[in-house]
């Protein structure tokens, strides 16, 4: 407790120190660029290559010649990962370090998000789209030596994602007309993926990271009738880090609970610089565990991280602190995420509790998001750095919804109106109430670790009050929110979902009738023909190549979602990135974020 208020009192001197130097702040964030390219003096590399030296089917990229050695300090929020067990994953930042360790057949270019080659080096599409044969690199091996075969990607497939081991709910992506791909062996580096119909969105979906079937197909064959417990405990945090056969460009070194994750470059990596050197340039990448926003930003300006992402009401002062400081900031817009109010409309609980009535009243929701002041929400919560959230595509995603991307503005006598057509009037006290006289009151569940939401709880308990509707906030552990969220112990949430820019379909096991987040009514139920209405549009959708007639779907998809409410989303803030000069081959793009092309950062001020 001590070194934490220490670290606090640091923080605020060291800012208040810098201020009085001569750091006004009296600019606009909403003018903080993207950075062009004659700021980074990088433009747009060629398309890698393969390459094969000595057996091995090289990836060959092209920036420019980096430095060997060093290393990148990056943070990570919260309490640390919880698994480094990439297939069993269900949170962020275990996803994000287990993707360090061990890579995909496919990723998105940074520039355009099409498709391109990584693990495997290349594709052929076949029978109108049903048909995908994968070429993958040979002479790549696991860390441990063993080659990197089709073995590995259909074991992958066949034996984790669709028995339903793997946790972070690809397994239900993944099912067509209730019917799994074919994914099987050609030779030892083909593998071929059949789909019965075609489905557009089955070419990302196939990237999915191999796990070595050498390490996992023993332990699943000893596991007996446990295997779904056993493997989602395989490879947990208080694994040796010698345990681990890995892909990717690094291995763990060292995990010290709650304090920082150290991994060490993968030497034998089939990433090679333009002189055929084997990347990354990095000896060893450190994340420092933060749980604390202000203690983030300071190891930032102190220079003991190199990236930051940089916190809306932050936003303008590390700007201005840019002039005297050796770091870049860029703005690399709307975030791909959504952040909602949600309802709870499983009609169960109609005989336990009035607010399902209430939820289920389409008027009812339609007032609690006309009552509710986006414009105030951005201002406070995000510093005034993003934009309201009305669609149920993110304002970043290439199939947002033009026409009703803007929403409207609060509006309290509209929200009053569409009460009275809900059948709600107010008492003697100004209080709303229903038609048998229940006063009207509800309880809005949120993570505690989220200063930020509990903020955007406050907002909205202020706004619902002045049309009558008292709301209690109530912010409880995110592990016990999910719990909550899963047995249906809920009135009200407010939390978030990551999303894409490029695929809808990733977000069908919420809109889907039997898909895993479809959390507003996650029970069985009579849908609601607006429900069906969504699903068969998730349907269909997969099965259309063309990106407009796509589109078309999916636009219609946002406007029921817009009028429906089965989610009032909120807010978007924008992804405000700062990261010191001191790192090369920095060139950050909307799709791909700043640390996109890790490999190929590198230090220059190695001594």
């Amino acid at each position: 407790m001590l070194k934490e208020r220490t670290n606090r009192i640091l923080f605020y001197f060291t800012l208040f120190s810098l201020l009085l130097s001569g750091c006004s702040l009296t600019s606009n964030i909403h003018n903080v660029p993207v950075n062009e390219k004659s700021d980074l003096n990088i433009s747009k590399p060629p398309k890698p290559k393969t390459i094969k030296i000595n057996e091995v089917d090289f990836k060959k990229i092209f920036f420019p010649l980096g430095r060997f050695g060093g290393v990148l300090n990056l943070t990570t929020f919260g309490s640390g990962p919880k698994t480094f067990n990439l297939w069993a994953s269900t949170d962020n930042t275990s996803s994000t370090l287990g993707r360090l360790m061990f890579d995909s057949l496919f990723d998105d270019d940074p520039d355009t998000g099409e498709v391109v080659p990584h693990l495997a080096k290349g594709y052929e599409i076949l029978d109108g789209g049903k048909t995908i044969n994968v070429k993958l690199r040979e002479g790549v091996k696991w860390s441990d030596g063993k080659p990197i075969t089709s073995d590995d990607v259909v074991f992958t497939w066949n034996e984790i994602v669709f028995t339903g081991l793997e946790g972070g709910g690809f397994q239900s992506l993944c099912l067509i007309d209730g019917k799994y791909p074919s994914v099987r062996k050609i030779d030892d580096y083909t593998v071929q993926f059949m789909t019965h119909v075609v489905f557009a969105p089955f070419l990302r979906q196939i990237g999915y990271p191999p796990a070595p079937k050498h390490i996992f197909k023993p332990m699943l064959d000893k596991a007996g009738k446990n295997k779904k417990s056993i493997f989602l405990s395989f490879w947990g945090t208080d694994t040796k880090p010698d345990n681990f056969v890995t892909s990717g460009p690094f291995r763990l070194l060292r995990y010290v609970q709650g304090e920082r994750i150290e991994f060490v470059k993968n030497p034998d990596y089939y990433i090679i610089n333009i002189e055929n050197e084997k990347l990354p340039y990095f000896d060893r990448l450190i994340y420092t565990i933060v749980q604390d926003a202000s203690l983030d930003l300071f190891k930032f300006l102190a220079g003991e991280s190199d990236v930051i992402s940089v916190h809306g009401e932050d936003a303008e002062l590390v700007k201005k602190l840019e002039r005297k400081k050796d770091f870049k900031t860029v703005n690399l817009g709307p975030s791909s995420g959504t952040e909602f109010l949600v309802f709870n409309l499983s009609r169960g609980l109609l005989q336990q509790a009035p607010t399902a009535v209430w939820f289920n009243n389409d008027y009812f929701r339609k007032a609690v998001s006309h009552a509710i002041d986006r414009n105030s929400i951005v201002a406070s919560v995000l510093g005034g750095v993003g934009k309201p959230l009305f669609t149920s595509e993110s304002l970043a995603s290439i199939y947002l919804n033009e026409k009703i991307k803007d929403g409207y503005p609060q509006d309290l006598e509209y929200a009053r109106k569409l009460l009275k057509k809900g059948s709600f009037r107010w008492n003697s006290e100004g209080n709303l109430i229903d038609s048998k006289g229940k006063k009207v009151e509800f309880t809005i569940l949120t993570n505690a670790e989220n200063a930020a939401r509990q903020t955007t709880g406050v907002i909205i308990q202020d706004d619902l009050k002045k049309i009558g509707i008292k709301v209690n906030l109530k912010p409880i552990d995110f592990n016990t929110l999910i719990g909550r969220s899963d047995s249906g112990d809920w009135e009200a949430i407010i939390l978030g979902f990551t999303g894409g820019f490029f695929e809808p379909n990733e977000g069908a096991n919420v809109w889907r009738l039997d898909g895993r987040l479809h959390m507003f009514d996650n029970k069985l139920h009579k849908p609601r023909d607006w429900e069906i209405e969504i699903d068969r549009i998730f349907n269909d959708a997969t099965r259309v190549i063309d990106f407009k007639s796509r589109k078309k779907l999916y636009d219609r998809f946002q406007e029921i979602a817009y009028e429906k409410l089965p989610f009032i989303y909120l807010s978007s803030p924008l992804r405000i990135f700062a990261f010191q000069n001191s790192l090369g081959n920095i060139r950050p793009t909307v799709y791909g974020g700043v640390v996109y092309n890790l490999e190929s950062i590198y230090r220059k001020d190695l001594n």
